[in-house]
């Protein structure tokens, strides 16, 4: 499958994009792994900014291709799996995410204290966000973020 198929399934829109737009999508991965490091807060609140780095780093690898989720249920979702077409990102990495994503949600809407130590480890660790960040760039088509359109 490939992106403009899911532009034409309608999960993506297309729209430009700018550098300003995506230094500051980095800046959020940035902020959301300094969050993620908190001690003073609960394991759950640092996993949820983990995982909103890891779904920053996907929203950034679309957002340089100029696209983006069309919002509706299971978006998050689609972001993470955009990963394997915007930065080839391995599909047992995506699977991973998936997992993540569904103990954020039920520590958000479930229960407190569904995150245990070891699995906020492996979500800073595996998702990579601390590896992802700095490795996006490099992985974008050359030149995309120098060329980018600004946005009208």
């Amino acid at each position: 499958m490939s992106l403009e198929k899911w532009v034409e399934y309608g999960w993506l829109r297309r729209e430009p994009t700018s550098p300003g737009e995506i230094k500051d999508l980095l800046g959020i991965v940035d902020r959301s792994l300094a969050d993620s490091k908190v001690e003073a807060v609960s394991t759950d609140l640092r996993f949820i900014a983990a995982f909103n780095a890891a779904v920053c780093v996907a929203t950034t690898g679309l957002r340089a291709s100029g696209l983006r989720t069309v919002t509706q249920a299971g978006h998050h979702v689609k972001t993470i799996e955009s990963l394997e077409l915007t930065i080839k990102a391995n599909p047992k990495v995506i699977q991973r995410f998936k997992t993540f994503n569904n103990k954020r949600n039920k520590s958000v809407y479930d229960v407190a204290g569904a995150v245990s130590d070891q699995e906020l480890g492996a979500m800073v660790k595996h998702g990579g966000t601390e590896e992802q960040h700095p490795s996006l760039a490099p992985k974008l088509p050359s030149g995309t973020i120098e060329s980018l359109e600004p946005i009208p």
